[in-house]
């Protein structure tokens, strides 16, 4: 199979490198410098065990694409998203396959509302990388290393067990699960568990923890999240899935910790949010409920003002 990678950035990059390495045809679609420099340097991808993978990569601007891809990766930020699907369009044909990893979960009906269920899988993936300056890749340890795809609608399909095989002969493991959407629910609930409580505070796991209210906020918000997915129809996975509730409570206890999400980082760079697309998302099912949310309608204000304020100051 022919595979589009939307961008050479940090997911991008991983999975793409990983792909190349067990063999299977890879193109990036990338800007002009992203070009340049991966056709000067090839695509560095240190990974965590602390081995690099050194590649050579194809490339292709917009413009150029020409609808031969079977399935195309999109790992985009959730507010580049209609750009992206505006991208890759001309790369889709009528067996092509979109594989999204985004945060959240509104951009499936996003994207079957544009481009149909047929030929939109689901995905998730829990590996953290970043791209750094020098145009390298750098994957970060983590607890839980997951990454799964399925079809929408639970059923099998060859498509699945070929990605699967492709990534896996790259060294990536890869589950294929019949409940993919409830799985993107619960790593949704997770995420917008400490995206609330790091981006209310402004504040890392450390010093939340040492806090005097920590510990009862990062309940009250737990509780709050548990109510509004379970009435969503998604309630918490029991054993053996990951309990998140509890990795998150776990998270945001270690004193002297200095995890964030990356919400809280983007913020203290003075960069978008995927705000709307978690946060506000789950805030609005909420209301249309009728489920008094407010730690997350505070959230949303909170970050709805500092998108106002960052648009201020992006203009001094």
């Amino acid at each position: 199979m022919r595979y589009l990678i939307l961008g050479a950035g940090a997911l991008g990059g991983y999975f793409g490198g990983m792909l190349i390495k067990g063999g299977a045809d890879v193109t990036f679609l990338v800007r002009p410098e992203r070009a340049a420099q991966l056709q000067r340097d090839g695509l560095i991808v240190k990974l965590q065990d602390g081995s690099e993978l050194r590649t050579k990569t194809k490339t292709v601007q917009q413009g150029q694409l020409n609808g031969t891809y079977d399935v195309v990766l999109l790992s985009c930020k959730a507010y580049d998203l209609d750009g992206a699907m505006d991208a890759l369009a001309p790369a889709m044909t009528e067996q092509s396959v979109i594989v999204p990893v985004l945060n959240g979960v509104r951009h499936i009906d996003v994207l079957t509302g544009r481009f149909g269920q047929a030929r939109v899988l689901g995905g998730l993936t829990t590996i953290n990388a970043a791209l750094m300056p020098d145009g390298t890749i750098q994957q970060s340890q983590l607890r839980i290393n997951l990454n799964a795809i399925g079809e929408l609608d639970g059923s099998t399909s060859n498509r699945c067990a070929a990605i699967k095989a492709d990534l896996e002969a790259g060294g990536v493991p890869v589950q294929i699960s019949d409940t993919i959407v409830a799985m993107m629910w619960a790593k949704f609930f997770g995420f917008v568990i400490s995206a609330t409580i790091a981006s209310l505070t402004r504040s890392r796991a450390g010093a939340i923890a040492q806090s005097a209210s920590g510990p009862s906020f990062v309940s009250d918000v737990i509780d709050e999240c548990t109510r509004v997915v379970t009435a969503a129809g998604y309630p918490p996975a029991p054993p053996p899935a990951p309990d998140a509730a509890g990795i998150m409570r776990g998270m945001f206890s270690q004193q002297g910790s200095t995890y964030g999400p990356s919400m809280l980082i983007d913020m203290e760079d003075g960069r978008p949010t995927e705000g709307e697309h978690t946060i506000g998302d789950l805030a609005e099912r909420a209301a249309k409920m009728g489920i008094s949310a407010p730690l997350l309608t505070a959230a949303r204000c909170n970050l709805e003002a500092y998108e106002v304020n960052r648009g201020k100051h992006s203009k001094t």
